[in-house]
């Protein structure tokens, strides 16, 4: 027997919404065919029917009939419990996402700005948004909804689980080095390492990471860029000076600049290989998305020892 139908009281709220996510990606093993059921509302069950009769035609009820999953019988909320039956009340990518149902459906701080942007473009503001545009059709609301959360959960879970494994084992295997330099009397902590995950780099500069002020990440197609955390303000003048006389001087090239002119935010067409980002304060070997940019010929472990001296260097 599948399940083909997900039921709810009224239009699909934040709460209905996280717990359907929830049972779509982990319920499939106990609710077989829970992934592809439809929504429907229903704002009190059939007269012949009970919660018992309608689970064994495939019809799952949220929130109606005093189920397992009516959270108004229960004193916590639809995701709580329905996170609670499969077992993963515990998922570290879950946590979050727990947190903000209950938020949302107990205090109805989905949202805690009072700023009106911020309350409009909230997933809270957007989930009501969508219940007005799509009044007569909640399969379109749950639908759209669900590509924001997953997304949510896919980058939670890299980051409680999957960055921090994958970063232990790149310092185990010597991928990745941490190290300290001085600018303008103050410390800069520096990782270097060798990682095609596009998410590492902001994981590292986090409070769940390394609180990295400085990250300089190279991928396997040899493409390698320098980020750093916004507010440290790290000063990348010399670096980029540094990087662009380097690659030149490995292609056999002699740059007519003077080592200010090295210094320039862009791209010199000299050395395309390094752009500096000044509104990003970035130095970027063709980024995430490197179409039409050489990525550079200067070997990892002289580029570590470039951003320890070049980042080293003040420049008034």
């Amino acid at each position: 027997m599948d399940y083909k139908k997900i039921i709810l009281p009224t239009h699909p709220h934040p709460d209905t919404i996280v717990g359907i996510f929830i049972l779509k990606t982990f319920g499939q093993e106990k609710y077989p065919g829970i992934e592809k059921a439809q929504i429907d509302i229903w704002q009190e069950l059939p007269k012949s029917e009970t919660i018992k009769s309608l689970d064994e035609k495939g019809v799952l009820v949220l929130d109606l009939g005093t189920g397992k999953f009516d959270h108004h019988q229960k004193g916590k909320t639809t995701t709580f419990l329905i996170a609670e039956d499969l077992g993963i009340i515990d998922d570290p990518g879950l946590q979050k996402l727990l947190a903000y149902s209950e938020r949302d459906d107990k205090f109805g701080l989905g949202t805690i700005s009072t700023d009106p942007l911020d309350k409009a473009f909230g997933l809270s503001g957007l989930i009501s948004s969508l219940n007005k545009v799509f009044s007569d059709n909640p399969q379109r609301v749950i639908d759209i909804s669900l590509l924001l959360i997953r997304a949510h959960y896919i980058e939670e879970k890299k980051r409680t689980q999957e960055l921090p494994k994958e970063f232990e084992e790149s310092i185990s295997q010597n991928k990745a080095e941490i190290f300290e330099v001085k600018q303008k009397g103050k410390k800069l902590k520096v990782v270097a390492l060798e990682s095609d995950n596009v998410s590492m780099a902001g994981w590292l500069r986090s409070a769940d990471g390394q609180k990295a002020d400085v990250v300089c990440q190279k991928m396997a197609s040899g493409y390698t860029n320098i980020i750093t955390k916004p507010l440290k303000r790290v000063d990348l003048r010399w670096l980029a000076a540094y990087l662009r006389n380097e690659e030149s001087k490995l292609k056999g090239k002699k740059l007519n600049y003077l080592t200010p002119d090295l210094m320039v935010q862009g791209k010199l067409p000299e050395v395309p290989e390094w752009y500096y980002d000044r509104a990003t304060n970035s130095i970027l070997n063709g980024g995430t998305n490197p179409k039409g940019i050489p990525s550079t010929t200067i070997p990892f472990e002289r580029i570590k020892e470039i951003l320890k001296e070049a980042l080293s260097r003040d420049l008034k």
